[in-house]
C-alpha cells in the first residue's frame, strides 16, 4: 500500500512537471527565484556566494542549487526533479510518522492527502525553498518521534544538526530549536520515564549536534558580511517593511527608497537610508538594528494597529484562498491541467487537520510535537505576512492531522461510536465554514498574464509572445506590464514607433514607471529623438536614481 501511494505521489509530480518544461512561467522568474538563481550561479562559479548581497537570505538553498548547478549544469528543470523527489520523501515521512503512532493507516491517508496538495505541485517547479522547509518540518516531527523512542547519543546529536540545517534553511525555524529544548526534555521525562540526569545528557548532546551548523553559519555571515550571528542580517529590514507608519495593514510593502521589488534592491535601498539618517557608513548588522529599532518603536508607539494587523494576518492564514507572493496558482493553473484538476487545498485541509491533531492530543502527549512547527508558521505569517508559501509550510502537518481524522472517523464509524464521529464532523464543519467565511473579503488577484507574455520572449519564441500580449491587452488593458511586453516585441521586429507608443501608453497607466521612461529614452535615441531621449532619461533619474539611467542622460546631455 505505501509504495502505491508512494507511485501516485511520485507520478502526480511528474505529470505537472512536464506542463512546466513547456509553460512559460517557468522561464520567467519571481524576484527570489532570480535571487537564488544567481546565487546559485555564484556557487556554481566557484566564488561560493559569499558576499554582502548573497548574505541577505539565507543561504542553504542557494548552495543545494548551485550544486545541483555544479554537477549538471545552469539546469532549473534539475533542481526541480530533486524537488520532486524531496517532496515525494515527505510524503513518505508521513507515511513513517503514521508508523510510530501505531496509526498506518492514518499514515497512508496522510501521505495520499498531501501528495493531491496542488501548492506542493506547484512549489516543486518553483527556484525557491518552500519544499524544502516543508519536508523540514515533516522530517523533524519523525525524527523527534524516533528520538524519544530510541534516544541514542548519536541520535541527539544528529538531531541538534537537524536543527541547526533549519535556520540555514530559514532563519524563523530558529523558533522549531527553542521548542525542541523546551518540548524534547519534558517528554523525555513525562512520556518516556527518563531519569533528570540522562536528560541533561541528551540535551548536552543536541546542543553539541547544533553547534556545528551554527558554527558554520557564523564563520560564513563573517566572511559574508561582517556579522558575528549565525543568522541573516535581514529580520529588521523585513519587520519594518511591515511595521511603519506608511504601512498600517501590515501587506507587504516596498518603501519609496527603494527602486524595485528585489531581495538585493531592497537591501541597496535600505542600507543607504539608514546612513543617511545616521549620518555615518553603517555594517550590514548596523542597518538591520537600525530599521528593528525603527519597526519597534512603531508597534510600541501604534500597538492597537500592530494588534488588527496581526489578527487580520491570522484571518488570513485560516482563509481559504492562496495569497500569491512570487508564485501564483492562479497564474500556473493556466499552463498545468493538473493544478486545474485539483482542488485548492487549505480550507478542507484546515478543517480535517485541526480536529485529528487535537484528538492525537487528547491520546498522546507527544503530539505536541506536531504544534511546534504549526506554532513555528502561524508566528512567521501573523508577525510578516500570510502569503501562500508561508502557509504551506505547515501543510504536512496539517495533512497528517486530517489523515489522523479520517482513520479516527473510519474506526469509529466501524464500532458503531455515532457520537464521537458526530463531533469530529461537527468540529470540521465548523472550521471549515470559518475558512470559507473568512475568505469572503480576500479578493486574489486575477491572472498576472505579462509573466506568460516574458515568458515566451524569455524562452525565444517572439510569435507566440506577441499573440498572448495582443490577446491580453484586450482583456487587461490597465496592465502596464503587458504594454512594456508588447514595446519590447515590436523593437525586436524594428517596429521602433509601435515600440515607443507602447511605452507611452505604459508611462500613462503608470507615470512612475522609471524602466518604461529609461527603455523610451534609449529607443528615441535610437531614433534620432534626442531632446525627447533626454527628458525621459531625466524622468528616471528623478524617479530611481540608477547609474545606468545616469549614465544614458549624461551622453543626452554632453555638451548642451
Amino acid at each position: 500500500s505505501a509504495w502505491i501511494v508512494l507511485a501516485v505521489v511520485l507520478a502526480l509530480r511528474f505529470i505537472h512537471f512536464a506542463s512546466a518544461l513547456h509553460s512559460p512561467l517557468s522561464y520567467q522568474l519571481s524576484p527570489d527565484e532570480n535571487f537564488y538563481l544567481r546565487f546559485a550561479q555564484a556557487v556554481a562559479g566557484g566564488t561560493g556566494g559569499s558576499t554582502v548581497e548573497f548574505a541577505f537570505l539565507d543561504p542553504v538553498y542557494g548552495y543545494i542549487a548551485g550544486f545541483v548547478f555544479r554537477l549538471a549544469g545552469e539546469n532549473l528543470f534539475a533542481v526541480y526533479v530533486l524537488q520532486i523527489l524531496l517532496d515525494t520523501f515527505t510524503a513518505f515521512c508521513l507515511i513513517l510518522i503514521g508508523r510510530e503512532l501505531k496509526r498506518p493507516r492514518a499514515g497512508l491517508l496522510a501521505a495520499l492527502i498531501y501528495g493531491i496538495t496542488v501548492t506542493a505541485l506547484l512549489f516543486c517547479t518553483t527556484l525557491l525553498k518552500t519544499v524544502w522547509v516543508a519536508n523540514f518540518m515533516t522530517v523533524w516531527v519523525l525524527a523527534a518521534l524516533v528520538l524519544l523512542r530510541r534516544p541514542r547519543a548519536y541520535g541527539w546529536v544528529l538531531f541538534g544538526i537537524l536543527c541547526g540545517y533549519g535556520i540555514a534553511l530559514r532563519s524563523t525555524l530558529a523558533l522549531m530549536t527553542l521548542l525542541a529544548l523546551v518540548l524534547l526534555p519534558w517528554l523525555h521525562v513525562t512520556w518516556k520515564g527518563r531519569s533528570v540526569m540522562e536528560t541533561l545528557r541528551g540535551m548536552g548532546l543536541l546542543l553539541l549536534g547544533l553547534a556545528l551548523p551554527l558554527a558554520l553559519l557564523t564563520l560564513r555571515n563573517h566572511r559574508a558580511a561582517g556579522v558575528q550571528s549565525p543568522l541573516t542580517n535581514n529580520g529588521g529590514v523585513v519587520l519594518h517593511m511591515h511595521y511603519n507608519p506608511d504601512n498600517p495593514t501590515g501587506r507587504t510593502w516596498i518603501p519609496s527608497f527603494v527602486s524595485y521589488f528585489h531581495p538585493s534592491a531592497i537591501q541597496r535601498g535600505y542600507t543607504p537610508a539608514a546612513e543617511t539618517r545616521l549620518g555615518r557608513t553603517l555594517t550590514p548588522l548596523d542597518v538591520d538594528a537600525y530599521w528593528r529599532g525603527q519597526a519597534i518603536d512603531y508597534i510600541r508607539s501604534n500597538p492597537l494597529a500592530a494588534a488588527r494587523s496581526i489578527a487580520g494576518k491570522f484571518a488570513q492564514f485560516v482563509a481559504y484562498p492562496e495569497i500569491p507572493n512570487n508564485r501564483s496558482l492562479a497564474d500556473e493553473r493556466l499552463f498545468s491541467p493538473m493544478l486545474r484538476i485539483l482542488p485548492s487545498p487549505f480550507g478542507w485541509l484546515f478543517a480535517l487537520g485541526v480536529p485529528g491533531l487535537v484528538l492525537w492530543l487528547t491520546r498522546d502527549r507527544r503530539a505536541w510535537l506536531a504544534f511546534a512547527p504549526i506554532a513555528t508558521v502561524v508566528v512567521t505569517v501573523t508577525v510578516f505576512v500570510a502569503i501562500d508559501r508561508y502557509r504551506f509550510q505547515a501543510v504536512p502537518i496539517f495533512a497528517l492531522g486530517a489523515g489522523l481524522f479520517l482513520d479516527a472517523l473510519a474506526e469509529y464509524i466501524g464500532q458503531d461510536r455515532i457520537r464521537p464521529a458526530a463531533l469530529l464532523l461537527a468540529a470540521a464543519a465548523a472550521l471549515g465554514t470559518a475558512s470559507v467565511l473568512l475568505a469572503h473579503p480576500l479578493r486574489p488577484p486575477p491572472p498576472r498574464l505579462d509573466k506568460a507574455v516574458w515568458g515566451y520572449i524569455r524562452m525565444g519564441d517572439i510569435g507566440a509572445a506577441k499573440q498572448a500580449g495582443l490577446k491580453a491587452a484586450a482583456t487587461q488593458p490597465n496592465n502596464y506590464r503587458l504594454f512594456e511586453a508588447l514595446a519590447y516585441i515590436a523593437a525586436e521586429e524594428k517596429d521602433y514607433a509601435g515600440a515607443a507608443e507602447h511605452y507611452r501608453r505604459t508611462i500613462r497607466i503608470k507615470p512612475d514607471s522609471h524602466v518604461a521612461h529609461f527603455r523610451l529614452a534609449r529607443l528615441l535615441e535610437r531614433m534620432g529623438r534626442r531632446d525627447e531621449a533626454a527628458a525621459h532619461a531625466a524622468a528616471a533619474v528623478r524617479i530611481a536614481r540608477q547609474p545606468e539611467y545616469e549614465a544614458l542622460l549624461g551622453e543626452l546631455t554632453a555638451g548642451k
